[in-house]
């Protein structure tokens, strides 16, 4: 079983667990980071993304999604491939223009299954994933 280990990210001040992911469309592909956060079922990204893919946005399923702050957002939501240091996974993700926080999103939905296991290690700062 082999494993792959993010070093937190400073961000505001403070170290968090955000690490490096590429989304890919049918001929592209598009480096990016998020915040994991096992508080959240979906994963939610900027939609500017789509248009570095050449993805139009009105080709998801649109959806409110509830954010963290309890206001609704209007998001698309696609299921593309998105890789995780070596692993390439197939997982829904949401998009869209009315993310007000400074990160994109990854949460738990189709991410955290594809994987073993997901831990979070505070004191070393590391988040892991344990691939199948």
């Amino acid at each position: 079983m082999r494993s792959v280990i993010f070093p937190y990210t400073r961000f505001g001040g403070r170290f968090v667990p955000i690490i490096p992911v590429t989304l890919f469309s049918r001929s592209l592909a598009f480096k990016t980071e998020a915040y994991v956060d096992s508080g959240a079922f979906c994963s939610i990204f900027r939609s500017e993304i789509l248009d570095a893919l050449q993805i139009k946005k009105e080709q998801g399923q649109s959806k409110m999604l509830k954010a963290a702050d309890g206001n609704f957002i209007l998001s698309y939501l696609f299921r593309l491939p998105l890789q995780i240091g070596d692993v390439k996974v197939r997982a829904l993700v949401a998009f869209s223009d009315e993310l007000r926080v400074g990160f994109n999103l990854l949460g738990r939905q189709t991410i955290f299954n594809s994987f073993e296991e997901v831990a979070f290690n505070e004191r070393g700062r590391k988040v892991i994933f344990r691939a199948q």
